[in-house]
């Protein structure tokens, strides 16, 4: 029950954003009584720690997949962009800004997580790019890093990119490939695109 309880919270706050699912709609959408709920998680805010923390093991394990079945560094950014894509087509977009404001202390999580586990998975692409001659030699990884890292959360701000006019699957999509491209070597923009072109060819 506590798993069903956990994963139902986590679907609703993607999609209609964390600070609009209540108690009440979680336990309608379980069919079950709001006493349940509060026999595993004694509030809300220790639910939303614990969908954050969940949502957090879920991108280990996909981003330590993605590093284990990647023919090189470039298949790996296209096989996480794949798992991102798939992720923001039902993520509503105010749900980071409302984690921020409203529940900072499971907001903290992310930040750690962010500056800890994003940013050594980052350097590390980039270092195994450059050796296996589908990155640029001459870029500075350091810096790269950090750039990258700063613009994860950019797709979230809806000052820049208002919800009635961008999509954040889009937005996220163009931050990256910008990225990826601006680093890689005419070997590894060919490898992308056959990777993007095997995707096409699978999909028809």
């Amino acid at each position: 029950m506590e798993n069903r309880i956990l994963w139902k919270a986590r679907d609703l706050m993607l999609i209609h954003g964390v600070k609009h699912v209540t108690m009440d709609d979680l336990a309608t959408q379980l069919g079950i009584s709001k006493k349940t709920i509060y026999q595993f998680y004694k509030d809300k805010d220790n639910l939303v720690k614990a969908v954050v923390e969940v949502a957090l093991e879920e991108h280990v394990y996909k981003h330590t997949k993605a590093q284990k079945e990647a023919e090189n560094s470039v298949h790996e950014i296209f096989l996480m962009l794949e798992e991102m894509q798939a992720m923001f087509k039902s993520m509503n977009p105010l749900a980071m800004s409302e984690l921020a404001k409203y529940y900072p202390e499971a907001f903290l999580k992310i930040e750690q997580f962010k500056n800890e586990f994003m940013l050594s998975i980052i350097k590390t692409n980039l270092i195994k790019g450059i050796e296996q001659g589908v990155y640029r030699n001459n870029i500075d990884i350091e810096i790269l890093s950090k750039y990258r890292l700063a613009t994860l959360f950019v797709p979230f701000d809806t000052h820049v990119f208002p919800q009635n006019k961008f999509d954040i699957g889009n937005v996220n999509f163009q931050i990256i490939e910008n990225f990826i491209y601006g680093v890689m070597t005419t070997e590894g923009v060919r490898l992308m695109e056959q990777y993007k072109q095997e995707k096409i060819k699978a999909s028809i």
